[in-house]
């Protein structure tokens, strides 16, 4: 039982950054500037990098 609310819990952080991607990407900013806030946001969710990276490619 408690593994699955983990799991629930994980997915819906997954939700949450990737729509805070979305948005970010959308912004008139610099493409560095973008991806710096991206990599802020989603280690905020206590995501890392490579995680990151993986799940930018969803984004894209």
């Amino acid at each position: 039982m408690t593994l699955l609310r983990v799991h629930d819990f994980q997915q819906e952080l997954v939700f949450q950054f990737i729509q805070k991607a979305k948005a970010t990407l959308e912004l008139q900013k610099s493409e560095n500037e973008k991806r710096q806030m991206i990599f802020l946001q989603g280690q905020e969710l206590g995501f890392c990098n490579d995680e990151i990276e993986v799940l930018l490619e969803d984004v894209k």
